[in-house]
């Protein structure tokens, strides 16, 4: 990737995307329930995608027929890509007694009104369930974010629109906080001027072990990009950062170290993050380009897991990204089972 073909952005991003906590007062501002109608069209449309004969990844909107819900969809994906950033549908059907395989489906096929899903580790996987897996935390260079119960700092994902899905809510904790990745910029480039270049310039991120053979066990990844007169941000979890340093010997400079705390205390301020717990049946959709998002460490309640399904996908009409900005905004690569 040559991120010295990204020039900085000197001025002030304006507009909706560049919002502090105090443009939010109630959560009805980014909450969309769902109604009796919608849940109506989503099992309707369930059937007529099952009478396809497809697997879920093959099942595009087309395969799903929305009508009502449809256009509340295009309401998300405008909110997402041209507002906020941050957009949450509520009252998604997840009854014990609907099976989980048409729960999937359902999900999968409203989400495929919002753009084509990416692959999302190197089992190609395109739908995920985010919980503790069990594994140990991040200080283990095989374990993800998804698959953990540890706190998760301020990132982003891979693809423009992450997607969260809640089947059960944490015992304690698992709260999520979203911050504007623009607010951020905009701070830096007043107070910070001189670590502003860092951002640019990109971190190198452990790719742990899913890298396919033959290649290189890290990548260079720009946090900010400034490309078409639009800025875009990719924050991934700095934990990959840390682990590149210490298992690969690459460069980790003390200002390096303050711009990475800088970023994440500026994101962590009250009045730029907005907090929220993300209840059974909820989908929380967010921008990757101009949000980052954390979530605090959970436990598990008794015999309750906390889990949600994640979907990465990018939307219709996206605009042209950045080149190479986004490491595998485009699925990550997929290993062959031998």
């Amino acid at each position: 990737m040559d991120t010295d073909s990204y020039p900085l952005c000197t001025d002030l991003i304006t507009g909706p995307a560049a919002w502090k906590s105090s443009d939010f007062t109630d959560p009805a501002q980014w909450t969309t329930p769902l109604t009796s109608d919608d849940i109506g069209e989503l099992f309707a449309a369930l059937q007529h995608a099952r009478q396809t004969g497809k697997e879920l990844g093959s099942i595009t909107r087309e395969d799903f027929p929305l009508d009502g819900l449809a256009q509340k969809l295009k309401a998300v994906s405008h909110e997402l890509t041209s507002q906020s950033g941050l957009a949450v549908l509520s009252g998604f059907p997840i009854d014990s007694d609907i099976p989980r395989a048409d729960i999937e489906l359902m999900y999968w096929g409203l989400c495929a009104h919002l753009g084509p899903a990416v692959t999302q580790n190197a089992r190609g996987e395109i739908m995920v369930p985010v919980k503790n897996y069990g594994n140990g935390g991040l200080l283990n260079a095989a374990t993800r974010g998804y698959q953990t119960n540890e706190a998760l700092p301020f990132h982003t994902d891979s693809s423009d629109i992450v997607g969260l899905l809640c089947l059960q809510s944490a015992g304690e904790g698992g709260l999520s906080s979203i911050t504007s990745s623009m607010t951020i910029h905009n701070e830096l480039l007043r107070n910070h001027r001189e670590l502003l270049g860092l951002y640019y310039a990109g971190f190198y991120y452990d790719r742990r072990d899913e890298q396919l053979d033959g290649e290189v066990p890290y990548y260079r990844n720009a946090v900010f990009a400034w490309h078409e007169g639009r800025l875009t941000c990719r924050y991934y979890v700095r934990h990959f950062i840390e682990s590149a340093h210490e298992r690969f010997d690459l460069e980790l400079s003390p200002v390096e170290r303050l711009a990475l705390k800088t970023f994440e205390e500026i994101a962590d301020r009250p009045e730029n993050k907005i907090t929220m717990r993300i209840n059974p049946g909820d989908i929380q959709f967010l921008n990757n380009n101009v949000v980052v998002h954390a979530r605090t460490a959970f436990v598990d309640a008794d015999e309750i897991n906390r889990e949600l399904l994640r979907v990465w996908l990018n939307p219709f009409d996206a605009p042209t990204p950045p080149p190479g900005h986004a490491a595998f905004r485009e699925g990550m690569p997929q290993k062959q089972i031998r």
